[in-house]
């Protein structure tokens, strides 16, 4: 990836919307074949994210037995009527939960940016297109290039790596990613978008 800096990705958004500026810095060549390839590729990983999801099972469990059923635990609880917080933040807490426990269990996994942090993105994600489902397809697949031009700034410039940097590279970056992308789902600038990084990952520095 050719742009390898926040201040670099939002002096090239001022030609193109972010996320095409991305994915333009990820092309070999700008050509309509590379572009429909790397749309497919982003298609692919969104249709990954959601089954993970939607194949949770709550009576599995991790090798280990330390994983696993807690996603069920917190749906029932939400379906009570009795939690605070509001729909969407309970939702995808539910959901980082069940992408987790998923993964763990070795079924479908994610790696946004690493599988320890698999649960994040998708929790952002997922829910916002249930709360607004209006939003073309088209959109949450330019969300995904605005989490993944951020990740690779932070991969380059920082770490993404539990094991280099601790927790917080790996869900502090995760959050960072998602928080740019939930900014530019709602209408958010590139700059506000670079903000949003800056804050969720700063918020997450241990």
């Amino acid at each position: 990836m050719e742009l390898r800096s926040v201040a670099a990705l939002i002096e090239a958004s001022r030609k193109m919307p972010i996320w095409e500026a991305i994915l333009c810095s990820n092309l070999e060549e700008d050509t309509p074949e590379q572009r429909a390839a790397s749309l497919e590729k982003m298609q692919m990983l969104w249709q990954v994210m959601q089954d993970s999801a939607a194949g949770y099972d709550g009576s599995q469990r991790s090798l280990s037995g330390l994983s696993g059923g807690d996603g069920e635990k917190y749906t029932q609880m939400l379906s009570s009527g009795k939690m605070m917080c509001g729909t969407y933040l309970n939702d995808a807490i539910a959901t980082a939960l069940k992408v987790s426990e998923c993964n763990a269990c070795m079924k479908r996994i994610v790696a946004a940016p690493t599988a320890g942090s698999c649960g994040v993105i998708p929790a952002v994600l997922i829910p916002y297109r249930k709360e607004y489902p209006d939003t073309p397809e088209e959109e949450m697949l330019h969300a995904l290039y605005v989490t993944g031009g951020f990740g690779n700034i932070i991969a380059e410039r920082a770490s993404v790596s539990g094991a280099e940097a601790g927790c917080q590279a790996e869900i502090g970056a995760a959050s960072a990613m998602a928080a740019a992308a939930l900014v530019y789902l709602r209408g958010g600038s590139p700059e506000a978008c670079g903000n949003a990084c800056a804050m969720a990952l700063k918020n997450l520095l241990g």
